[in-house]
């Protein structure tokens, strides 16, 4: 039970952190407007949003969240459930199997919407917007590392090749 809680408790406060930095995976420190991790919407602002832009992103974030808790519920459920199967002594690998494919595509699916959301965020934005957006995303960021807070796919080029450089001179 209690290796369950903890589980449950992980994968709560991973999928706020996810959700509640969606602007932050946009990419951006902040530039001293506010710190990202604490404003999601600080890079968008940076962007020069007005105010029915940010009450539009903000209600795409809200009915994002919502439909990610009912996945996370789901989620929990299909972990539990493999949980069982892994402590029985000869689990029926046919399930065990249908299980985690199921894991998969709920995962998947999260990360599939999570994407969805970004990309209508950016319709949200003007052209002009979007192309500050871009400019803020391509500026190093601040903290440890290159592309430090930004999905890899996210990071800029000049950071993830200065990066790439890096782990190839350590081998």
């Amino acid at each position: 039970m209690r290796t369950k809680n903890l589980f449950a408790l992980c994968l709560t406060a991973l999928l706020i952190a996810g959700s509640a930095g969606v602007a932050f995976a946009q990419g951006g420190d902040g530039g001293g407007q506010g710190d990202p991790n604490q404003d999601p919407l600080a890079v968008y602002r940076m962007s020069g949003i007005n105010s029915e832009q940010e009450e539009q992103i903000r209600k795409l974030a809200h009915d994002f969240e919502d439909a990610q808790r009912v996945r996370a519920k789901s989620l929990i459920a299909l972990m539990t459930q493999m949980r069982v199967l892994s402590l029985q002594p000869d689990p029926p690998e046919e399930q065990v199997l249908l299980t985690q494919t199921e894991v998969n595509k709920v995962t998947g699916d999260m990360a599939i919407e999570r994407q969805k959301l970004l990309l209508k965020v950016r319709k949200v934005l003007t052209p002009e917007q979007r192309k500050k957006l871009v400019s803020i995303m391509s500026q190093p960021t601040a903290g440890t590392g290159a592309g430090a807070g930004t999905a890899n796919s996210e990071r800029p080029a000049k950071n993830r090749a200065s990066a790439e450089q890096g782990e190839s001179d350590e081998n």
